[in-house]
């Protein structure tokens, strides 16, 4: 059967269309580029951010029919799990693009990493850094996974003053990104050879490496040592704001931070080297719902009712409202309380 799925992620939108009998077999796919925290304010995602997303999700499944897709699903994790008005978004999508929406856990992207990367060799660390959760798994042996409730733009929210971190705020980073570590008490440091990168963030990171070091081809493996020092360049060179707008120009504002992370998450585990690996979250997905893992809401491969926006910009306002109204709250306490 060929199945598809779209995941809007905090900088894109991306298909996968594969085929499944048993194994999985990728057809097709596509991404469509989209920064969704620019359509953001104080938690909250905007008509207009909800509009560019619908539009996307309604070019991607278009491709999917063009391609033969059986079943359709959408997912999406951190990205719009976060957003304080997601019931909102969720309802406004399905009346704008007529998808379903599908909501993964940080738990449950780990299992689909995990899923996808079955056949991992021995002694390798699965290695998940994203906007919203940083996932690690160990498919070979434990066959276990975790993560960490935040990804780079909690990170960056965090430490992080101006659009690239400082040599004193990637300290701050890496030493939270270890301690947090240390208290998932995932894995001991030490007991993996190899890292195997997933993700588009930790793709853009070895594409950017490669691009640093002039290697070719599509097997790119990463030493510590060479990362860390691309690493420390895009933390101090005035040039590295156009080595990202080669590379990765959507990541703009937390690509360094990213970097930041991924060097951290390898050095508390002790790991000198690392690859891409081409299956992620996508590909575990379909995997589980293929083999009755999952019984998700699948989208409708049709065209989506004309949808009464009045009514979406209404609700959205009045949850953006009570937000703010909280936060007013909020403030107020913390005032009385000091």
């Amino acid at each position: 059967m060929r199945y598809a799925v779209i995941d809007i992620s905090a900088s894109s939108l991306s298909l996968l269309i594969a085929d499944i009998n048993g194994e999985l077999k990728v057809q097709f796919t596509d991404r469509e580029t989209l920064s969704v925290l620019h359509y953001a304010e104080n938690g909250t995602l905007s008509l207009r951010g909800i509009r560019k997303i619908a539009d996307g999700l309604k070019r991607l499944k278009n491709v999917a029919i063009k391609y033969g897709a059986e079943k359709c699903y959408v997912i999406s994790t951190a990205s719009v799990r976060n957003f304080k008005n997601y019931e909102e978004v969720e309802a406004a999508l399905k009346e704008f693009a007529g998808v379903e929406l599908n909501l993964l856990s940080g738990e449950e992207e780990a299992f689909c990493d995990l899923t996808a990367n079955s056949g991992a060799p021995e002694k390798s660390l699965l290695v998940d850094i994203g906007g919203g959760s940083i996932e690690v798994c160990d498919p070979a042996g434990t066959g276990s996974s975790a993560f960490l409730d935040f990804g780079t733009i909690g990170l960056k929210r965090k430490f992080v003053r101006h659009t690239h971190p400082s040599e004193e705020e990637a300290v701050r980073i890496r030493r939270h990104v270890k301690k947090s570590l240390a208290k998932l008490g995932f894995g001991t440091p030490g007991e993996y050879e190899s890292a195997l990168l997933l993700g588009p963030v930790d793709h853009a990171i070895a594409e950017m490496y490669a691009d640093r070091y002039g290697i070719k081809g599509e097997s790119v493996e990463l030493e510590y040592d060479k990362l860390k020092k691309l690493r420390n360049f895009l933390l101090t060179s005035s040039k590295r704001s156009l080595l990202i707008v080669k590379i990765a120009p959507e990541r703009m504002n937390t690509f360094v931070t990213s970097v930041v992370a991924l060097c951290a998450v390898l050095k508390y585990y002790g790991i000198e080297r690392a690859v891409r690996s081409p299956y992620g979250v996508k590909e575990g997905y379909l995997l589980l719902v293929a083999k009755g893992g999952r019984e998700d809401k699948e989208t409708p491969l049709t065209a989506p009712a004309e949808a009464a926006e009045e009514t979406v910009q209404e609700n959205i306002q009045e949850n953006a409202q009570e937000s703010a109204d909280e936060n007013t709250q909020e403030s107020t306490k913390d005032s009385e309380n000091s």
